[in-house]
């Protein structure tokens, strides 16, 4: 009889797989394992097997052994422990569940929502005959789930199985952790209290020797954007809540940030096929760079703890999913929820439940009834009470939404009745670009398809041209803020028009391109200012909780680039645009430092197509300067290839990174706001010199263009700035958008002293 523990890993193909033996080696295993992977793919089990091996023997006091087999009797054969994470049709059946709900108006995701319903059907019949196997040759074992949707698997193997089965997720030590770092104070130094279920937990306690510190954070929410729940509504629950959440506060806003970009499946097929190709090139006593930079935070934060503290016996509190019984009495005692289990060892005890308000109950058992009534659908083939499902679950609002949704999922009942578009342009469809006209009477001149137009302006601009413009507006709208709601309430005041034209600067333009696209109109653009890019992009730029997101897809159709209004506007102004342009100077070292230290997909081409619009800046810098109409078509040419730069590769990478991220940090410690370009392109001075990326080029380019740049000219005073690089790392760590300098270089009181040196205040 072997002395070993016997752990079968389901789904064991997965290329991340390995990072669990680097995790139990970490967390220095104690015992002696036999690891079994299971999958179908024989290929990938056996280059898993071996890359984890070979990982394994760098830790000469870990006793585990990694073998594979494609018999699913083999693996689970007298199994002590059982982890659960097959992916039942891939990483495409995901891409399937975050794209089919948007027709219906409805964000995708893989757990929750109609997504999650989805991936449960598909899921649960192959994870329940995986444990009817394990009833006949491993009956003793406990499964650890990380299948998701985790509750409704867990859920489901309860009611139809007898196997033992714990859930581990990640959310909420990272949610514990990130809270622990707003307070300052090591995690384990704090008792949290929360209750609730997968991917719907709720905080409702921190104590830190015996002085409650919730209220804290609660004040502080609009420091917590990851997770994606407008702060007012944190605040006014008493309560922080899972970052799953904002799915159901905010699906209309998850939907809009999500529109024309790759959802997460999309990125991740990018991620596996390039470390598919490292794993087939790797040789042993190699490290793949992709493994790394994949990640799998799920194994180090909860998998491996859960497991070493069953399988050695320890005594421990994790934060699991596991049977109500009587932890919250107004929930079903079978129901799965996700609370605190203390775990004596080896053994673990009754949950310990926190208590939560009337709301937040009523919220939960909804999200009880849905789980239990989805999981009875599924395995009894009742397609009246998935209806019901469907209609329990929190993010669906009407009986047409779930009845269209279920048509789609539910094809034996009813065929597909929708055609899921892709959710963002692929290289066989064409890219859609605004045309710019230029010239000095476009205003007197153009006269657009629709007669009934709303025009979207603010004050200033609107004083330059309403004696010349020859449109005659149904309405006017006049907007100095992005707010996210006051985007909304400015949507629902304009009448109903045919098309969205915007005059002005980035705030009215990005403003027309809001109604616009909520409205499926047309929008036209006449630029007041050559301060933002705004006119040519795909994206809106709105601000939530304090914070810049890009939402939605949508390009202006025409752009009317006026010489003469341009030039009417302040110099100042429209220099300011050059620093939304040379930025790039800092966010290219940036992009090849992720390539190099992290594996990032990088595009020469996209590099050497960028650097030749930062050459073209600087040869003509004598017209930007004096804002000639040569200067500002060729600032406004090169926001227009710039952006079709971006938009081929993917995302905003070549533009910007720890530039823009010093810009956002600005606002976010002043609370003020600055011109754009100008906070950028201090940013990008400040950045070069912490990459040692040729700062002094930024500082000649800037003063040839004449563009503004100093701390001095923006308004940021000395302590402002130093407050702003002080709390730069943190910014990057919560907040940051790109991998950067800013990842791997401390910014220290050396280095902040010396650059409040050379600047001027």
């Amino acid at each position: 009889m072997s002395d070993r523990i016997t752990l079968a890993v389901l789904g064991g193909s997965a290329l991340a797989t390995p990072l669990l033996f680097e995790g139990m080696a970490k967390a220095k295993a104690a015992a002696s394992y036999e690891a079994v992977l299971y999958g179908r793919d024989a290929e990938r089990l056996d280059l898993v097997a071996r890359v984890s091996n070979d990982l394994l023997a760098r830790h000469p006091g870990v006793d585990i052994r990694v073998r594979a087999t494609t018999d699913l009797d083999e693996a689970v054969d007298g199994a002590d422990y059982i982890a659960n994470q097959m992916r039942v049709g891939g990483l495409e059946g995901r891409l399937f569940d975050e794209t089919f709900p948007r027709p219906f108006g409805l964000p995708g995701e893989e757990t929750v929502g109609p997504g999650g319903f989805n991936n449960t059907r598909r899921g649960l019949p192959v994870v329940l005959d995986a444990c009817r196997r394990i009833e006949a040759r491993a009956p003793q074992a406990l499964l650890l789930n990380l299948t998701n949707p985790s509750s409704l698997i867990q859920y489901a193997i309860r009611r139809y199985t007898k196997v033992r089965v714990i859930g581990t997720c990640d959310s909420p030590v990272s949610l514990m952790k990130m809270l622990a770092a707003q307070l300052g104070v090591p995690r384990e130094d704090i008792a949290f209290a929360l209750s609730g279920m997968h991917h719907f937990t709720w905080v409702t306690g921190m104590r830190v020797q015996g002085r409650e510190r919730l209220a804290e954070i609660l004040e502080r929410a609009h420091e917590l954007p990851k997770l994606g729940v407008d702060p007012d509504l944190i605040r006014a629950l008493g309560a922080i809540p899972s970052p799953y959440f904002r799915y159901y506060a905010h699906p209309d806003r998850i939907l809009a940030m999500t529109e024309g970009r790759p959802v997460r499946a999309q990125e991740l097929m990018a991620v596996q096929e390039q470390m598919l190709a490292e794993f087939r090139r790797w040789k042993p006593g190699e490290k793949i760079a992709a493994l790394q930079a994949r990640g799998a935070v799920w194994y180090d934060e909860i998998v491996v703890p859960t497991l070493l503290a069953m399988a050695e016996h320890k005594t421990v509190e994790l934060v699991l999913s596991v049977d109500n019984g009587e932890a919250l009495p107004w929930l079903p005692p079978q129901a799965i929820i996700e609370a605190p289990v203390p775990i004596r060892g080896g053994v673990p005890g009754k949950p310990r439940a926190a208590d939560l308000p009337e709301d937040l109950r009523a919220l939960i058992h909804r999200n009880a009834a849905y789980e239990m009534l989805a999981v009875e659908a599924i395995v009894e083939n009742d397609r009246a009470r998935a209806l019901r499902a469907l209609m329990a679950n929190l993010m669906v609002r009407s009986y047409n939404q779930a009845r269209g949704l279920l048509d789609v999922i539910w094809p034996e009942a009813a065929p597909r009745a929708l055609t899921i578009q892709r959710p963002s342009p692929t290289a066989d469809e064409p890219m859609k670009a605004p045309t710019l006209h230029y010239g000095d009477r476009l205003l007197e001149s153009v006269r657009l398809p629709e007669d009934d137009i709303a025009l979207i302006t603010m004050e200033e601009p609107w004083e330059l041209a309403r004696h010349r413009l020859g449109l005659k507006p149904k309405a006017i709208a006049f907007v100095r803020e992005l707010d996210w709601f006051k985007l909304e309430a400015l949507e629902r005041q304009l009448p109903e028009v045919s098309a969205i034209v915007g005059l002005g600067g980035g705030t009215p333009t990005d403003a027309a391109k809001y109604v616009a696209w909520r409205r499926h109109l047309p929008v036209d653009v006449f630029p007041s200012i050559t301060s933002v890019d705004a006119a040519v992009t795909k994206s809106i730029a709105a601000r939530s909780g304090g914070h810049v997101t890009y939402i939605g897809y949508i390009v202006p159709r025409q752009v009317y680039v006026d010489t003469t209004l341009i030039a009417a506007a302040p110099g100042r102004l429209n220099r300011s645009g050059v620093g939304d342009i040379l930025c790039a100077h800092a966010a290219l070292w940036d992009w090849k430092l992720a390539h190099d230290s992290r594996g990032e997909r990088y595009d020469p081409a996209a590099v050497d197509a960028t650097r030749r619009w930062l050459e073209r800046i600087r040869s003509g810098a004598d017209e930007i300067r004096n804002v000639t109409p040569a200067g500002i078509r060729l600032i406004m040419e090169a926001f227009e290839d710039i952006s079709l730069i971006c938009r081929r590769f993917g995302s905003s990478r070549p533009q910007e990174a720890s530039d823009h991220t010093f810009a956002y940090n600005a606002e976010f410690q002043t609370g003020k706001s600055f011109l754009h370009g100008e906070l950028v392109a201090l940013g990008t001075f400040v950045m070069a010199s912490l990459q040692e990326n040729d700062p002094a080029q930024l500082a000649s380019d800037y003063e040839r263009t004449g563009l503004l740049w100093q701390p001095r000219d923006l308004g940021l005073t000395r302590e402002e700035f130093v407050k702003t690089l002080r709390t730069l790392n943190a910014y990057q760590k919560n907040f940051g958008r790109r991998y950067s300098v800013l990842d791997e270089r401390k910014v220290g009181e050396a280095f902040i002293e010396s650059m409040a040196a050379r600047l001027a205040f």
